[in-house]
């Protein structure tokens, strides 16, 4: 290779290498956000974890249920429908404790995502990393190599090879006889 290839692609890795990098960067930021993020939820969550929500929503829908398919007095009627809307009103008070859960599970999927992808691009990175270890070897050798007077994997014209001198040896010979 000649120097001028080598040091393009020396470029190129080394520009893809910074784009890589800065991605680690954002991601162990975005790890960082995360983390504060679930540090917040923590102690909503530890003050409402004996919470269940399972229970009310069940109710909810026996209610609603009863309510449909069952023939009552208006009175009672009445009755059900105050009580239908007693425990939605629950029901929307414990919602903000579903939708902190969830946004646990979500922040929580979102750390390991992105450690996975730090990795990943740890890995490009040595691979990059020893590439351009033997590009840096090969620029190295090839300017020396010009410096002092070495050519690399070409034969200049100047030069004349053995196979040309014997040749000439050949035509004298059949020149005497």
């Amino acid at each position: 290779m000649e120097v001028e290839e080598i040091e393009g692609r020396v470029k190129e890795l080394e520009d893809a290498k910074t784009k890589l990098i800065n991605e680690i960067k954002k991601n162990y930021g975005r790890i960082r956000y995360k983390k504060y993020e679930e540090k917040a939820l923590e102690p909503f969550l530890k003050e409402t974890e004996n919470v269940k929500i399972g229970p009310v929503r069940k109710k909810l829908r026996r209610l609603e249920f009863k309510i449909a398919t069952q023939a009552f007095t208006p009175q009672i009627e009445r009755q059900l429908v105050k009580e239908v809307k007693k425990v939605e009103e629950e029901l929307k008070e414990l919602r903000a404790i579903e939708k902190a859960r969830r946004k646990k599970k979500l922040v929580a999927q979102d750390i390991v995502e992105c450690e996975e992808r730090i990795l990943e691009i740890e890995e490009e990175l040595k691979g990059m990393r020893s590439e351009l270890k033997d590009l840096y070897g090969q620029l190295k050798t090839t300017k020396s190599g010009k410096k002092h007077g070495v050519v690399f994997g070409e034969k200049p014209d100047d030069m004349v090879s053995m196979e040309d001198i014997v040749v000439i040896e050949d035509t004298r010979k059949k020149k005497d006889e």
